[in-house]
């Protein structure tokens, strides 16, 4: 049995994880297996290195580093923690999960010898130029408050530079890769650009057990509609900002309409950050204050109550390589309005899965929404096309079966 040690940025546990995450229940099934024996290295809350297992897996808690919040490249001391246990337990295959923190330098640097394979998650460099999510100059110096005058590098300028700086490293480092793997062909357009010689290897998504188990949508006929959208932190390319100009319009149709953000964004008594406090400015500037429930970070079975219990899901980011909360409204079946941008058009069809729009076109947006409100049969057609899309599509064995071919092809370079 091959040994595969993954580098990423979750610790497997029993506890709920908020946010989504296809990487404990991947690592699950992969182990389930019995053809691979997954260890798993990750940082967390610890004060010295905790060695526990998970179902049987082996995985190894690294305290956090000194080093900045965001940095890419790992200290020395690190790199030698990885390498140390790499040493010791002698895998055939190191899989990172990620070029957002460190773990990529840890390769390129030298420190793994293994055969490596990355995964690309997020592309930072590919999300600076979208960054500002098409905010205008008067609304950008508008998110400057408080907290951004006395941290000068919270602005949305300055952040849209660091991403430009974590990019041109992220380029750097993704330069020294052989394997690499990818969820979307609009990934791999942009990474054949810098690292052409890789091998590339299409993977796919595995979402958590409850979303394929759990009862599907079924079409509101009302005049309240509640519309739901997430937004994992407050960053203007998540376009929540387009969104609550859509439901403006919407509300002069529908006066009780409802938009249940889920998300750390606009909660909490602490400093908020200038976006935040921009986004409660348009609400109040658009008299949304009551049609807007700000449900905070919610867990996997209140996602899907959400979704069960909405009209419509709409998903208003600038930027995706691909995107998990479409995913689950999909195999939910909730019908949904999509920024038709990045990997998006990769997961659905519009008029067939779903209603694309132009990311800034907030008119288009709002009239996408309205229809699928009023119109039952239309409705009911995206939701069972985009239901049967996501069952094939993210089947756990034929995401099992994907990732253990990726495996297989490298180990015995076939």
């Amino acid at each position: 049995m091959k040994k595969v040690l993954w580098l990423c940025n979750l610790a497997f546990s029993d506890q709920a994880i908020k946010g989504g995450s296809w990487l404990q229940p991947l690592a699950e099934k992969l182990q389930q297996s019995n053809k691979i024996l997954i260890l798993n290295i990750s940082v967390g809350n610890v004060s010295k290195i905790t060695y526990t297992e998970y179902k049987g897996i082996k995985q190894w808690i690294l305290p956090q580093s000194k080093q900045k919040q965001y940095g890419q490249t790992a200290t020395y001391k690190r790199c030698k923690e990885v390498q140390n246990i790499i040493e010791s337990e002698k895998p055939d295959l190191v899989h990172i999960w990620g070029t957002e923190i460190f773990w990529a330098s840890i390769y390129a640097k030298g420190f793994i010898k293994t055969k490596t394979l990355i995964d690309i998650q997020g592309l930072l460099y590919a999300y600076t130029d979208f960054y500002l999510g098409g905010l205008t100059i008067n609304e950008i110096l508008n998110t400057i408050h408080i907290k951004e005058i006395l941290m000068p590098w919270r602005n949305l300028f300055t952040k849209q530079q660091i991403f430009f700086k974590r990019g041109q490293v992220e380029l750097r480092y993704i330069k020294k890769f052989e394997h690499i793997s990818i969820q979307s062909q609009w990934v791999r357009n942009l990474l054949q650009q810098v690292n052409p010689i890789a091998h590339y290897y299409p993977t796919r998504i595995l979402l958590r057990d409850n979303f394929y188990t759990a009862q599907p949508w079924s079409y509101k006929n009302t005049t309240s509609p509640i519309i739901f959208s997430s937004c994992a932190a407050a960053v203007s390319y998540k376009g929540i900002h387009v969104l609550l100009k859509s439901i403006a319009l919407l509300k002069k149709e529908y006066p009780e309409i409802q938009l249940h953000l889920a998300g750390k964004i606009m909660v909490g008594d602490k400093l908020q950050d200038g976006y935040s406090i921009f986004l409660k400015k348009l609400i109040k500037k658009l008299n949304l204050q009551s049609n807007i429930v700000l449900l905070g970070s919610i867990d996997e079975s209140n996602i899907i109550k959400e979704l069960q219990s909405c009209s419509v899901c709409v998903i208003p980011s600038f930027i995706e390589t691909y995107c998990l909360a479409f995913a689950e409204a999909m195999i939910i079946g909730v019908p949904t309005v999509t920024s038709y941008t990045g990997a998006m058009p990769e997961l659905a069809t519009h008029e067939k899965e779903t209603l694309f729009y132009n990311s800034l076109d907030y008119r288009n947006a709002a009239s996408h929404i309205s229809r699928l409100i009023k119109d039952q049969a239309l409705a009911e057609q995206i939701s069972q096309n985009a239901r049967k899309r996501r069952l094939q599509e993210n089947a756990p064995q034929l995401v099992l079966n994907t990732q253990l071919n990726i495996y297989k092809s490298i180990l015995y370079e076939i």
